[in-house]
């Protein structure tokens, strides 16, 4: 059994999460160096154990609070390859999109890649390339029976705690509620785009879907009803 909490962090509001087995845990994107003190405050009431620190992509909104998590939890940073260069230079992507300058990313302890699992209690989460927001975009899956507590920033207490009996995935900003990741920035692919879409769309149809901006969604209602990735799957 897994718990998966949410947090909006920073000015752009992108999602960061900390997935909770048996006392173990991963942080997804801490996105926000002035935030962050929100997930150490929860790590240290829950007692956890971080077992690892992952960037879905190495854009500034969903990286700059990587250092201070890692300083503080010592735990092993993970990015793809492919997302390096834009998480080096994410300190800089930031003041030059909001006039704030983060602490500066951390090199990666661990190089993840399609299959790549982390262990988390008796939990196994699994990674998969999804390029095309960013040619190092990954999702992460995790099976089985999961609560979901969104804290949007409380991290006291979980606004809300539902039981599923179904897998998730992080798809980070490759999959929104009603949209999809953008592909006009500088290291976007739209045809990975297009591939990584209908990768995702071959999961479990009840498949809740984790973004990495905005709320929570199934793979089977935006099948139905997100126009883009329907265009995406018509086509093919």
């Amino acid at each position: 059994m897994v718990v998966v909490h949410r947090w909006a962090l920073g000015p752009l509001r992108a999602n960061c999460y900390v997935i909770v087995s048996s006392g173990e845990a991963i942080i997804v994107d801490p996105g926000w160096h002035e935030d962050v003190i929100d997930i150490i405050r929860f790590i240290d009431s829950n007692k956890l154990k971080i077992k690892g620190i992952i960037a879905t992509h190495g854009h500034f909104d969903h990286v700059s609070g990587v250092s201070i998590v890692k300083n503080y939890t010592n735990a092993p940073f993970m990015i793809h390859e492919g997302d390096l260069e834009i998480a080096r230079r994410a300190h800089r992507s930031a003041y030059r999109y909001i006039g704030v300058e983060p602490p500066q990313v951390p090199e990666p302890d661990i190089l993840v890649s399609e299959g790549f699992t982390v262990e988390i209690g008796d939990v196994k989460l699994r990674v998969i390339e999804t390029p095309g927001h960013t040619m190092g975009s990954i999702s992460i899956v995790a099976p089985g029976e999961v609560f979901t507590g969104d804290l949007l920033l409380e991290a006291s207490r979980a606004i809300s705690r539902t039981a599923y009996d179904i897998p998730v995935v992080l798809t980070g900003d490759t999959l929104f509620k009603g949209t999809i990741g953008r592909v006009d920035l500088p290291g976007s692919s739209p045809q990975s785009m297009i591939s990584s879409l209908r990768k995702l769309s071959k999961l479990p149809l009840k498949t809740i879907i984790y973004p990495g901006h905005g709320p929570e969604t199934t793979l089977e209602e935006e099948i139905k009803n997100n126009q883009y990735l329907r265009a995406v799957l018509e086509s093919s």
